[in-house]
């Protein structure tokens, strides 16, 4: 945990901090024979940030008139089905996800808004009650993670929830043509999302990164830049605001291009931004990013996930090797991470692995 703090405190050393993103020996991760190895060594030699999820709603909906309930069960060849319901008059809203075997992901079946009058539903939907953040999650997480980091309390953005909930072309073609209503959905779960953020951060009581996700649905190649500050630089503006408020630290979670935005991100008072994958999935490099970052930040990420997943022992050394050595020369604060959370079990034997290489790699400097 304290190499958290010395980093955001600017205190720069050698061999970085290493984390072996969403990795959770004390949840998922070390309930599974196949990550024991990958557990016990991140335990030794790393700092770890296992993700905890505050919010379960899915639309942060609390209760009141409109509640959300789900309901759970199993498919043939043991899919597992997860359906959301939201009960409006005689209007029933649903979202479907399932999970496969071997897979702890979750994926989207079925979308909330399949038509106009669902649309006009949710629009309807005015003053509702935030859900409560599950504070006693994040405490319990942190209590867990001890000395050997911080709990990443991930929340998902406003842009990111309403275009979940649409079919993906679909959300795109409207964010053109029918730029007004989704600004205003977007506005409605915005204020949510800023009430429960706001309790969180002020009734925990002990120390969390606050991991907001989802930008990547609205930064290039999706949007362009000025797009992307259009509908999110203020919800983004104001929970590094409350958090600052708190003394909590941020994070911004973007995959892809994220070039155009770091400035923007960093002006905004971010802790890190994450998890700056490599070209071509990025287009960024670790030394253009702390150049960019100019001490305002940590840069946190460096090494894409196929690689560890797909990659050759050379070619993992040599994705260590490139991180490490722009980033030595920079003497800016630094992470090595992956780009993902390892999700499939059992776990592959070359990613077991890569994974094990890659942290030894990154803490021997």
């Amino acid at each position: 945990m304290q190499a958290i703090y010395d980093l955001v405190d600017g205190r720069v050393f050698w061999p970085p901090v290493v984390v072996p993103f969403g990795l959770d020996p004390f949840g998922w991760h070390g309930e599974r024979e196949s990550y024991r190895e990958i557990c016990d060594f991140a335990l030794e030699k790393c700092t770890l940030l296992p993700k905890v999820f505050p919010l379960t709603n899915p639309l942060c909906i609390g209760r009141g008139r409109n509640e959300i309930s789900s309901i759970t069960h199993i498919e043939e060849n043991n899919i597992l089905l997860r359906k959301y319901e939201l009960r409006v008059a005689d209007h029933v809203l649903s979202m479907e996800e399932v999970q496969s075997p071997g897979d702890s992901s979750w994926k989207v079946r079925s979308r909330w808004i399949e038509s106009e009058d669902d649309f006009e539903t949710f629009l309807g939907l005015i003053d509702l009650p935030p859900s409560e953040p599950d504070i006693d999650a994040v405490k319990a997480k942190e209590v867990q993670i001890g000395e050997h980091g911080l709990p990443y309390a991930e929340i998902t953005d406003p842009f990111a929830i309403v275009s979940e909930m649409f079919p993906t072309d679909t959300f795109y073609i409207k964010i053109l043509n029918d730029t007004e209503r989704i600004e205003r959905l977007i506005s409605l779960t915005h204020e949510r999302l800023v009430a429960c953020i706001e309790a969180l951060c002020r009734d925990t009581g002990c120390p969390f990164i606050l991991r907001l996700v989802g930008a990547e649905m609205a930064v290039p190649p999706f949007l362009s830049p000025d797009k992307f500050l259009r509908f999110e630089g203020e919800f983004y503006r104001q929970v590094a605001e409350i958090a600052s408020k708190y003394d909590i630290l941020t994070a911004f979670h973007c995959h892809g291009h994220v070039r155009e935005i770091m400035d923007d991100v960093w002006s905004m008072g971010y802790n890190f931004i994450e998890p700056f994958e490599p070209p071509p999935r990025g287009n960024v490099s670790i030394s253009e990013a702390l150049t960019a970052a100019e001490g305002r930040g940590i840069v946190f990420g460096g090494i894409d996930d196929v690689t560890l997943t797909t990659g050759t022992p050379g070619e993992v050394r040599e994705a260590v090797k490139r991180c490490l050595d722009d980033a030595r020369c920079s003497k800016k604060p630094f992470i090595l991470s992956q780009s993902a959370t390892p999700f499939h079990d059992p776990l592959p034997e070359r990613a077991k692995e890569n994974l094990l290489l890659f942290m030894d790699l990154g803490t021997r400097g």
